[in-house]
């Protein structure tokens, strides 16, 4: 019995991957189990609800698991046969003859990359020849094989990016295998695995073998400990993209930079578990950083440290990108007033908030967070900017002429509304252009119109919501400009009734006169 058990562990050493059906586990304990015959594998199962216990069976521990139910004991005559990388890539890219059918993961990955919904085989045969040559290949993919070993695999000349997610790889003595035997790697798809962690001597050993490696995936692979995340980090310090997306993990720790992700750009915490921004702000020193992805992450606020509303904050030195979408941010204008606190922020993605729309989101983060260049793919056009600090000028004004009476409350609305110094500049004070009450005794107001070519007045009511292209259609058409076209149309700006010394072009032709705050009274100037 004793050479039975011994030739078992030698074959499944605790830390070994195991699928079943559709089922994968972790290999927790090799040996006998007191009232049964022969040798077990103590299983922790990936999915809790395949298991039947903790790892103790009559009252006796024999392995621990993470979730109360996700442990059974198996015969190893269960576990299908393991095969290497190189096994795997010769099936899947060298079993090719006219007569056999086309491989269904070399089709769906035709269609991904083709983007089609429907993929006719065309051509195949000159896709194939060209595939079962292992030095021509680029990219290989042998997910979902059970694959637990590199194999032979020198053959792969140019192999720039490889995916091996949903296998049975369990240790980083194979990943570095693989590198090593695969000098040209850089991209390099993990996810749906589980890795024992790697000993301070093994990452020191191993970590030659991942010096070219630039991408890692390391989606749903069962981290929940940051610590571990930036201790197997030690293994490839030169990494630029890294996902950890669909990892449990709720809180993070500044990192030293000076030992990992010294060249990081990318990093993906998209689907996480952590919903509290103050742990994200504990990234802020990798100055490197790019892009982060932070989608579905139940994040319900923005907040970063506190400073001066002139100045930028030093953390995120680098981040140009920020993905936010699907986050139950409650409050857009204080998030947005945050985010320009970014030294570098260019691009964001956001979802709107459930009483607002994209639009509305659209003006509030173009007027108050001033390099943004793109929101949700949208490019933000000058004239939208223009649009976006105008809007921003006239919602505070009324809040910043109460504020500045008092340099305190002054300097506090400034830090509330970081933009708004900028605004001012450019637009002017609001304080001889005070927004006036939202309340509207009527839709019609009256306005007469001045020809400043001939000095005749036209009296006229129109709507409040009157665009200003159809204001310029009927005074063309009263002052006899026949003919006019979009181009050819008068020029138009409003004298305030309250301020006569102020004159406000009305330059944006799809707007309304209630958007230029026209009321009764006012005149408008034709050009």
């Amino acid at each position: 019995m004793v050479g039975i058990i011994d030739d078992t562990r030698l074959h499944y050493p605790v830390g070994t991957r195991i699928k079943i059906g559709d089922n994968y586990g972790t290999v927790k304990y090799v040996g006998e189990v007191t009232g049964y015959t022969g040798s077990w594998l103590g299983i922790e199962w990936d999915d809790p609800r395949r298991g039947k216990h903790n790892g103790c069976l009559d009252g006796k521990h024999y392995f621990h698991t993470q979730h109360s139910n996700a442990g059974s004991f198996v015969r190893p005559g269960k576990i299908g046969p393991f095969e290497s990388l190189e096994d795997a890539a010769r099936e899947r890219y060298l079993g090719y003859s006219a007569e056999n059918s086309l491989d269904a993961s070399l089709i769906r990955e035709a269609q991904q990359n083709m983007q089609a919904s429907f993929f006719e085989v065309v051509g195949m045969d000159k896709i194939a020849r060209k595939q079962s040559k292992f030095e021509q290949l680029t990219e290989v993919s042998v997910d979902n094989c059970p694959i637990n070993a590199a194999g032979y695999l020198k053959d792969f000349e140019v192999l720039a990016t490889l995916n091996v997610s949903s296998t049975l790889i369990w240790n980083w003595e194979i990943v570095a295998n693989i590198c090593k035997q695969v000098p040209t790697l850089m991209d390099l798809n993990l996810s749906c695995n589980r890795l024992l962690l790697p000993t301070e001597a093994q990452i020191k050993e191993l970590e030659p073998a991942f010096r070219n490696l630039q991408c890692i995936n390391l989606r749903n692979c069962g981290y929940n400990d940051w610590t571990n995340v930036v201790h197997t980090a030690k293994l490839w310090p030169q990494i630029q993209v890294l996902a950890l997306q669909e990892n449990p993990l709720t809180e993070l720790s500044e990192v030293n930079c000076k030992e990992v992700f010294k060249n990081l750009r990318e990093l993906d915490l998209h689907r996480t578990k952590i919903m509290d921004f103050d742990q994200v702000c504990k990234l802020g020193n990798i100055s490197t950083l790019k892009a982060l992805n932070l989608m579905e992450n139940g994040i319900e606020e923005i907040k970063l440290p506190d400073c001066e509303p002139h100045v930028k904050l030093q953390m995120f030195v680098g981040l140009e990108q920020l993905n936010l979408l699907y986050n139950p941010i409650w409050n857009e204008a204080d998030t947005f007033n945050e985010l320009d606190k970014l030294p570098k922020l260019k691009r964001l993605h956001k979802t709107p908030h459930l009483k607002s729309d994209f639009d509305e989101m659209f003006s509030k983060a173009v007027g108050m967070i001033s390099q943004l260049e793109m929101l949700n793919k949208v490019e933000v056009s000058p004239e939208a900017r223009r649009d976006a600090g105008y809007d921003t000028w006239k919602r505070f004004a009324i809040e910043w002429l109460k504020a500045r009476e008092k340099p305190e409350v002054l300097h506090d609305f400034y830090k509330k509304h970081r933009s708004y110094a900028a605004i001012i500049k450019k637009y002017g004070s609001p304080a001889e252009f005070i927004v006036r009450p939202s309340v509207k005794h009527s839709n019609l107001i009256r306005i007469s119109v001045l020809n400043q070519q001939t000095g005749e007045i036209w009296e006229k009511r129109v709507p409040r919501m009157i665009t200003v292209q159809t204001l310029q259609g009927l005074i063309a058409k009263r002052f006899q400009q026949v003919g006019a076209t979009v181009s050819s149309l008068p020029q138009l700006s409003y004298v305030d009734a309250k301020y006569p010394d102020l004159v406000v072009p009305l330059d944006n032709s799809a707007k309304t006169l209630d958007f230029y705050s026209v009321q009764e009274g006012d005149k408008v100037i034709v050009k």
